[in-house]
């Protein structure tokens, strides 16, 4: 059937298409305009279209005709063929022959980003690890426990806790799953991404150093950024990406000071200040002793030192002037002198700082 604006297709319904088996194949002109239109309906047409026509492109020596049972044949065969295994993570069999087609022609990014963004049936069910050589660490003491991995990143398990790894890890990437609260200090490494999985949260990184707090138990959970940049998502909607095939995945990126936690009745990620931000870079005057400075040098100061953005109408504190020495102060100690000092107010909203001033005459 030729497609029209409110035709919905998937991958598996255009490989069965007579009309779109003859444009890819023998350049159909006549279905040209009618696809061509289709694909300019929305993006994840054209992406179709495109995992599609690979797969017709690689299989133009055999019969048109597509059976599940030649799909299925045709994987075997290309893994088979083509070592390192490669382990199936899509139940549909269109996905699974372009996935293979794909590692064979070389395209890397596309199948890179499955293996990392995707956690596979063999290696996450429910939370856990399923197959496979696992370690396993529980502390049943009362002080934190470290435990120094293979590739050198040290995890700093709390009480209560217990976390699983694979011995080894992956080719691509390092997966831990945890159940409590953990420090992570992760050796970096772009070409491996590092996961912690929990039973609410997933975290993704490459080389950092973060607090996750995630007890099964427990409604509520965090993760916390000391240093460097982590990707936090739901670990219900990484699932769903793995088991359904979702495209969009929605999460947060943390830097220094920032944190995630889940807002258990909304079921959403909730991004803001951890409640002692700690200091990332030594501040300008050395130790925040203030001296007729102008409120906006203040500020600025205190981004870098701190590593968290402010916001503020420039004309409104032009005339604000700041004599202090915060030195012992912690930041929002800082804010609140400053603050009053000052006649403003502050705010945080989606980890940023808000100043609002009436100004200073």
């Amino acid at each position: 059937m030729i497609p029209n604006e409110h035709t919905e297709y998937t991958i598996q319904d255009l490989l069965r298409q007579e009309p779109f088996r003859e444009w890819v194949l023998n350049n159909d002109s006549e279905g040209e305009a009618s696809w061509t239109n289709w694909m300019a309906v929305k993006p994840e047409n054209a992406r179709k279209v495109h995992v599609a026509k690979a797969i017709l492109l690689n299989l133009q020596e055999t019969p048109v005709t597509i059976s599940d049972e030649e799909i299925d044949d045709f994987v075997a065969d290309t893994v088979a063929e083509n070592r390192p295994k490669v382990i199936f993570f899509w139940r549909s069999p269109a996905m699974r022959i372009a996935a293979s087609i794909l590692l064979v022609l070389g395209i890397g990014g596309f199948l890179y980003r499955q293996l990392i963004l995707k956690p596979t049936q063999s290696t996450v069910a429910n939370g856990q690890p399923t197959t496979g050589k696992y370690i396993e660490n529980t502390n049943d003491t009362d002080k934190p426990v470290r435990i120094l991995l293979s590739e050198n990143s040290v995890i700093t398990l709390y009480p209560n806790s217990s976390i699983k790894y694979p011995n080894p890890f992956e080719p691509t990437k390092r997966v831990v799953f945890l159940n409590g609260k953990a420090f992570f200090e992760i050796s970096r490494n772009p070409k491996k991404p590092f996961w912690v999985h929990s039973d609410k949260l997933s975290t993704q990184v490459l080389g950092t150093s973060f607090m996750v707090n995630s007890f099964a138990k427990n409604a509520d959970a965090s993760v916390q950024v000391r240093s460097g940049k982590v990707s936090v998502y739901l670990y219900k909607d990484l699932r769903a990406v793995s088991e359904r095939g979702n495209s969009r995945l929605t999460g947060v990126v943390l830097t220094t000071n920032q944190q995630a936690t889940v807002a258990p009745k909304e079921e959403r990620l909730v991004k803001s200040i951890v409640q002692q931000p700690e200091l990332v870079a030594t501040p300008a005057n050395e130790q925040f002793v203030f001296d007729e400075t102008p409120l906006k040098t203040v500020l600025q100061n205190l981004s870098s030192a701190y590593g968290i953005s402010f916001t503020y109408d420039e004309r409104t504190i032009e005339n604000c002037y700041l004599t202090a020495n915060l030195t012992e102060e912690s930041l929002f100690e800082k804010l609140d002198l400053i603050c009053r000092i000052t006649h403003s107010t502050y705010e945080v909203v989606d980890a940023q700082i808000f100043i609002r001033s009436e100004g200073c005459n």
